[in-house]
């Protein structure tokens, strides 16, 4: 049986590497517009942002695989004969997408959604996990299955107040409505 060409298949997994790179960072691109300001919103809610030391604690273990993910076509490069050209691109694209990983994001908590990373997620299909860890807020996607963590990062501050809203916003439009009277009564 011959094996297909590895250049070939190296070429095809570079291009679609490519693809969720570039999606990333268009994805990325968005999250100003989509969470202009930061601080208390309008109508309820918060907005807040990160730092890139909370992004890395954050992503630390994506961050670990994209290093073994680049290091591994190195080792596998001559046995299967690729072209280094390809491991140099495909370590390139790996590398945008760690800096991607890394750079300060914005957040927020509206009614219906949470803004994160350039993505809202409708509370519908959220849940708080039941154990939070330190320095950061953990939801959970629904039927997400191993890829349902969704860690926010913030200064503790800006957790806090998001987490409160992010209870609410869960919780029902009750909820959320006597949040908004507290946050106007302090105001006043």
């Amino acid at each position: 049986m011959e094996l297909p060409d590895s250049d070939l298949v190296g070429g095809s997994i570079t291009i679609l590497v490519a693809a969720v790179v570039l999606w990333d960072v268009w994805i990325l691109w968005r999250r100003f517009d989509l969470v202009p300001r930061l601080g208390p919103l309008k109508n309820g809610g918060y907005a807040w942002a990160s730092t890139t030391e909370q992004e890395m604690s954050r992503h630390w273990s994506s961050i670990l695989a994209l290093t073994i993910m680049m290091a591994a076509p190195w080792i596998l490069a001559e046995t299967t004969q690729t072209s280094v050209w390809l491991v140099v691109v495909f370590d390139i694209l790996l590398g945008i997408h760690m800096a991607g990983m890394v750079i300060p994001k914005r957040y927020a908590a509206s009614r219906t959604h949470l803004f994160c990373d350039g993505q809202k997620h409708e509370w519908e299909g959220l849940r708080l996990a039941l154990k939070q860890p330190r320095g950061r807020i953990l939801l959970h996607r629904k039927g997400w299955s191993i890829f349902a963590p969704l860690p926010l990062g913030g200064q503790a501050g800006d957790l806090s107040h998001a987490r409160s809203w992010i209870s609410a916003a869960m919780k029902g439009t009750e909820e959320w409505n006597l949040m908004c009277n507290e946050h106007r009564n302090e105001e006043e």
